[in-house]
C-alpha cells in the first residue's frame, strides 16, 4: 500500500502535469492561429528580373513527384572546366537571375546550371502547392532532381557540383547539400532557417499580442518553440507541404565549405538570425555581413566587390586547380580588395571567419 506521502507527491505531480497541459493547450488555441497567419503572409519582395542569357543549352528534367522542370546549362568560356555550379534563384524570381550573380564564373572555368523551381518561370505550376518564402520538401525535390539530371549528362563532372542559392534558394541549397556528399561547396546570399526565423518573430511580437510584459518575459524559451512547432504543423496541413529543416542541413555541411552572405540592414531576416544559423555549421565557413545592404541586395552595394568575393571562394574550393585570375578581376575598381583570399573593403562589408 502506498504511503500518504507518496500519494500526495503523485497527486501533486499529476496536478502540475495537468496544469502544464492546460496551459499549453491555451497557448496553442489562443496564439497558434495568429502565428499561422503570419506564416502564410506573402512578403513584399521585389525579385530580380533580367533577360535570358543567350547560347545556353535548354534542358528539362522530372522531379520525384512527376513535374517536368525547365533549366539551362551554360558552359564555361575557358578551354578547360574547373567545375560546375548550380544556381538556385530566390522566391518569385526565375533562372535568369543567375546572370548578375554568377555568370562571371564562366570566365573562370565554371559551367553553370540554372533552373526554375516549380510555380516559377517556365516550370509548370503544381496545382496542389502554393509556394511561399519558406523552404519546403517541394523545393528540395526540385533541386535534387536538377542534380540527378546533371549526373545523367554525358559531360557530368565526377567531382560533383557547387551550389549558389539566394534567399529561399539558399536555404534549399543548404538542405540538399546536407544530404548529398557530392556537393563540394555552398554559397548563400540571404539564406534563412524556418524554425529560427519564426522563433525570432514570435519573441519579437509577443509583447504586441500578449500585452502583459511580465507574463511573456518570464516565459521559458521552450514555450515559444512549442508555439512555433504547433503553428508550423497547422500551416503544413493547410498549405499541403512540409517545411524543410535548414538548421539540420547546415549542421551536416562540414567538411564542405560554406560562404554565407547577409545584409546588415536586412529587415526580414535579422543579422542575429543569420549568425545563429551560421554558428551551427562546422569548418570551413565564412560569414560576410555586408554593411548597409537589405535583404537580397548585398550584390547591389558593390557589384565588383561581391563578384570578387564569390570568385575568391570558388577558386579556393573548386575541385580542380585554376589558372591565374583574369586581369579584369584585378582591374574592376577593387583597389582595396585582394582578389585571392578573403577580400576586405572598409565600409563595404566585414568578412567574419568562423
Amino acid at each position: 500500500m502506498s504511503s500518504p506521502a507518496s500519494v500526495i507527491a503523485l497527486s501533486s505531480a499529476s496536478a502540475a502535469l495537468a496544469a502544464v497541459v492546460v496551459f499549453l493547450t491555451y497557448v496553442v488555441v489562443r496564439y497558434s492561429p495568429i502565428v499561422g497567419r503570419i506564416f502564410e503572409e506573402k512578403p513584399m519582395f521585389l525579385p530580380l528580373r533580367v533577360p535570358p542569357i543567350e547560347g545556353g543549352e535548354d534542358a528539362t528534367f522530372r522531379t520525384r513527384d512527376g513535374l517536368t522542370l525547365a533549366g539551362t546549362y551554360l558552359k564555361a568560356r575557358t578551354p578547360t572546366r574547373a567545375g560546375v555550379v548550380v544556381f538556385c534563384h530566390e522566391y518569385l524570381s526565375n533562372r535568369w537571375s543567375v546572370g548578375p550573380y554568377a555568370d562571371h564564373l564562366r570566365d573562370q572555368g565554371f559551367d553553370l546550371f540554372t533552373f526554375d523551381f516549380r510555380n516559377h518561370g517556365e516550370s509548370p505550376k503544381d496545382p496542389d502547392y502554393s509556394p511561399l518564402q519558406w523552404v519546403t520538401e517541394h523545393e528540395v525535390y526540385d533541386l535534387q532532381a536538377a542534380l540527378a539530371y546533371l549526373r545523367s549528362r554525358p559531360d557530368a563532372d565526377p567531382a560533383g557540383v557547387g551550389l549558389f542559392g539566394v534567399s529561399r534558394g539558399g536555404g534549399t541549397a543548404l538542405c540538399v547539400a546536407g544530404r548529398d556528399p557530392r556537393v563540394w561547396g555552398v554559397i548563400t546570399d540571404g539564406a534563412f532557417p524556418t524554425r529560427g526565423t519564426m522563433l525570432a518573430y514570435i519573441i519579437r511580437w509577443a509583447e504586441i499580442y500578449v500585452g502583459n510584459p511580465v507574463f511573456w518575459k518570464a516565459m521559458p524559451i521552450c514555450i515559444f518553440e512549442f508555439l512555433g512547432w504547433s503553428s508550423r504543423i497547422r500551416t503544413e496541413w493547410k498549405l499541403k507541404c512540409r517545411y524543410s529543416d535548414v538548421e539540420r542541413g547546415v549542421a551536416r555541411l562540414a567538411p564542405r565549405p560554406w560562404l554565407a552572405i547577409h545584409g546588415q540592414k536586412d529587415a526580414y531576416i535579422g543579422v542575429d538570425i543569420a549568425r545563429a544559423l551560421f554558428d551551427r555549421a562546422g569548418e570551413p565557413k565564412e560569414l560576410w555581413i555586408v554593411e548597409g545592404a537589405k535583404h537580397n541586395r548585398c550584390r547591389e552595394k558593390n557589384p565588383a566587390l561581391y563578384l570578387a568575393r564569390v570568385s575568391s571562394f570558388v577558386r579556393r574550393f573548386a575541385p580542380r586547380a585554376l589558372p591565374d585570375p583574369p586581369a579584369e578581376g584585378r582591374e574592376a575598381g577593387l583597389s582595396a580588395v585582394e582578389f585571392e583570399g578573403i577580400p576586405i573593403s572598409p565600409g563595404l562589408g566585414v568578412p567574419v571567419a568562423g
